[in-house]
């Protein structure tokens, strides 16, 4: 019951967290947010987004000064003539912003798309970046 509640209570927080992006950047194009997780160690950061059943083709990662920006869509699945008895998935565009505390080291960034999983590898660096760089995702 309890793994229940938290496992709800998550889904909520993502809903709302989501929610909450789309007030805060009105003028956006709608969309949603994958989830997303950002691990820092000494060597720089990790960011794994959740992209399940995204083609590669439709992912596009660039790097601004110290945001890292994931645009993209998931296409619905080919269902002429099937009606949706649930729909809990989200499709369409999707564009994440994620705000770096430190610069990263763009040229040596690294983004593989896997299993559904969109991991991109951003080593620190000393001198903060001044152009926009865009990242090729890979397949492993």
């Amino acid at each position: 019951m309890t793994t229940n509640v938290l496992t709800q209570w998550s889904a909520l927080h993502r809903k709302l967290a989501g929610l909450s992006a789309a007030l805060q950047a009105p003028n956006e194009p709608a969309g949603w947010l994958p989830p997303t997780d950002v691990v820092e160690d000494s060597h720089g950061f990790v960011v794994r987004m959740e992209l399940a059943g995204t083609a590669r083709a439709d992912v596009s990662v660039r790097l601004e000064g110290r945001a890292l920006v994931v645009e993209g869509v998931r296409h619905p699945p080919c269902c002429a003539g099937a009606r949706f008895r649930q729909l809990e998935m989200e499709y369409g565009p999707f564009r994440r912003v994620v705000p770096l505390p430190d610069s990263v080291a763009g040229r040596r960034a690294t983004a593989v798309l896997a299993e559904g999983v969109l991991v991109i590898a951003l080593p620190r660096s000393r001198r903060p970046m001044t152009k926009k760089m865009m990242l090729v995702v890979m397949n492993s």
